[in-house]
Parts: structure tokens; sequence; C-alpha cells
């Protein structure tokens, strides 16, 4: 299997055809809807694959609500994603959060808390986190439990969405499943969004002001210094 991530796709037309239809079968397989992939809707899914396979960065904001038995909490968040392996987030809102800062860049995280000069840095976490759109591609197309559900719009053609599914690895108690849905005009992320076993929401991301492959700067991700 093909390498998916950020990086460039180097496959000619064909072979990158070949792969695509690969997994494709599998996904149908697992999905819920009809099982009948029309022309438009393979149409749909090949182009979501070569734009995410070609996408070497961006930026999003990203309303981020997390929910329990008993809570629900709710973050406004900035994100900015660069291959390979860079990540950074700044909270905006609650007030009480505003300012916090993480950079991942490769196997060290540093955490900047607001309004102090303390800084905190550790080892990146082996998990990946699933709100970052491009690791939700990576689990996606190394997963072998996946699932498409393409919807057209209200004028029958490609103004609808389509919403992707995978297992989660490991799974968990609290995170067992999780999708994203895309517009499939667009073809910019609408939400992600995780559950539990039980088929609960675990966790929403709720993106807007999506800007792909935007020019991050290598000075944000910056661990050191």
């Amino acid at each position: 299997m093909q390498r998916v991530g950020l990086g460039r796709c180097k496959c000619v037309r064909l072979l990158a055809a070949i792969l695509l239809t690969l997994m494709i079968i599998p996904a149908l397989s697992g999905c819920k809807g009809t099982m009948n992939f029309s022309d438009a809707d393979m149409d749909v899914y090949e182009k979501i694959h070569k734009r995410y396979n070609e996408m070497e960065s961006y930026s999003a904001q990203v309303r981020l609500t997390v929910k329990s038995n008993k809570t629900e909490k709710t973050y406004l968040i900035r994100q900015y994603a660069k291959e390979p392996g860079k990540y950074r987030t700044e909270i905006l809102e609650p007030e009480s959060m505003k300012g916090l800062v993480t950079v991942q860049n490769g196997e060290s995280v540093k955490l900047t808390k607001p309004d102090t000069d303390k800084v905190i840095t550790a080892p990146a976490e082996e998990e990946l986190d699933y709100t970052f759109v491009n690791n939700f591609f990576k689990l996606y197309y190394k997963s072998e439990e996946t699932a498409i559900d393409v919807v057209a719009g209200a004028d029958g053609g490609a103004s609808g969405t389509t919403l992707l599914e995978t297992e989660l690895m490991p799974a968990e108690a609290h995170r067992k499943k999780a999708t994203m849905l895309i517009d499939n005009k667009s073809l910019k992320p609408k939400n992600i969004t995780v559950y539990d076993m039980g088929g609960n929401i675990n966790m929403i991301a709720e993106f807007s002001d999506f800007v792909y492959n935007d020019n991050c700067k290598d000075e944000i991700f910056r661990i050191e210094g």
C-alpha cells in the first residue's frame, strides 16, 4: 500500500488508478449506504484521494467539542500542519485558556503557557491526533475497516458530501471509530467526528477557514530556542 499522507504522489496515473480501486473495494464492503457506487461517486472519491495525497500543509480554524457522560466542553482552536510531522495548535477560546500553544515537531512536543515565560517540552505521544486532517487520512488508508458514503446534492450532482469512516487503532472504550465529512464541491473538510464503543459522539472537530497548502513557516513549529 502506498504511503498516503501529505507527500507528493509520484505514481503515474494508471498505477494510481489501480491502487485507488484496490482501496475502494474493501471500503465498499463495509459501507452502510448503497452498494451501487456510481461513476460520479467514483470521480468525487478520486478527486478527494488526489487532493489530500498532494497536500503538504494546511491551516484551519477548528471548533472542538469534547463530550462525556456528564460534561460537554467546547474549544476554538487554530491548527497548522506541515509535513513531515509538524503540528501546531493555538487555543483561541475559552478565555481562561487563550494563548495556550502546543507544537509538535518530530518526536518532541513543546507547550507554552499563556501569560508566562514557562515552556514545557516532552516526548511526543505515539498516538496520532485525529483532529488533524492529514492524520485522519494516514489512518484511513492504513485501516482495513473503512466505509464510504457519497451523498449527492439537491441538484443531483456533486454538490453534496462524502463521508469517510475508519476504525481507530487501537480501539478503546471512548474512541472506536472516526468519520470525516467532506464537501464534494470544494473538497474541504467539514468535520471529523470520533465515536465511542457505544456509538456515541465523543468528540467533533468542525472546520472553517481551511487553507489548503498554506505557506506555514517552519519558525512556527520550532521546538528549541
